[in-house]
């Protein structure tokens, strides 16, 4: 996926052309805070999601960030409060992407090997971190739990799609691009599986996985004024059109309007 996030970069030009980019990222830097960190709320304390979310958007977007305001609220970070691999791979992305010096207990935390404990989350974002540091991934005990399975969520497909690319493991993509394409609504967004609600995170989901399979939803451009739909007088994504604003919602909404840029010149 990080290739495709550096070939994105050609398309922030078009993109400025069917979105209000510019209230995007005021959205964004109304969430940031005086000591550093965001939150999806003004009035909130930052959280480890929301920055981590914020600075991949606004880097997409090529928006420069106050990188020293972003270190200072990494140093303020509890490290007992943070175990699960999700987490350790938001911090140790967002120190990446800044080049801001890795924590010992960050370093330490990477070099955990959670891998055995054989779930899907947990094997994703140890892939992921693995990813990150150049480290070679491991062979899986077994494929079988990471394969297709019946009425299978977009999200989970996502970090299947991932595991199972990242190892060359044979599976039928063909049958996964049905899926996924299939669970695309009349309002050209996507739910959780065919014939479910649309919402902006499993959009983002479906897109990804048929970037990686090198196919694009049957309807594109519907996808996309779906998207659009979902923006804010406030320049920020909500979920759903007409819903509150999240940043997790206005990153899933950016980089699937650049992942969709892609998908049309391939056409």
């Amino acid at each position: 996926m990080n290739k495709v996030v550096r070939e994105l970069g050609k398309e922030i030009e078009e993109l400025s052309r069917v979105l209000k980019l510019s209230k995007v990222v005021q959205y964004l830097k109304d969430r940031e805070k005086e000591k550093g960190g965001f939150s999806f709320a003004p009035e909130l304390y930052p959280d480890i999601e929301d920055t981590y979310y914020a600075v991949r958007t606004l880097l997409l977007l090529k928006v420069d960030i106050d990188r020293d305001k972003t270190a200072n609220y990494l140093r303020s970070i509890d490290w007992k409060e943070v175990g699960f691999p999700r987490a350790v791979y938001m911090l140790l992305h967002i120190h990446l992407l800044l080049d801001i010096e890795l924590p010992r207990q960050l370093i330490d935390l990477s070099s955990k090997d959670w891998s055995g404990l054989a779930m899907l989350d947990v094997q994703y974002f140890w892939d992921e971190i693995g990813k990150l540091l150049g480290r070679a991934l491991k062979t899986l005990h077994s494929s079988s739990s990471f394969q297709f399975q019946t009425n299978e969520s977009l999200q989970t497909l996502r970090k299947k799609v991932s595991i199972l690319l990242d190892r060359d493991i044979n599976f039928d993509s063909q049958q996964m691009v049905r899926w996924v394409q299939l669970s695309q609504n009349g309002d050209g967004g996507f739910g959780f599986y065919p014939e479910t609600t649309s919402y902006m995170e499993n959009t983002y989901c479906a897109l990804e996985i048929l970037s990686r399979l090198g196919s694009s939803p049957m309807q594109i451009e519907l996808c996309r004024k779906y998207i659009l739909s979902c923006q804010t007088k406030g320049g920020g994504f909500g979920r759903a059109p007409a819903s509150f604003p999240f940043i997790e919602s206005t990153f899933h909404a950016v980089l699937g309007l650049l992942l969709l840029g892609e998908m049309d010149k391939k056409i």
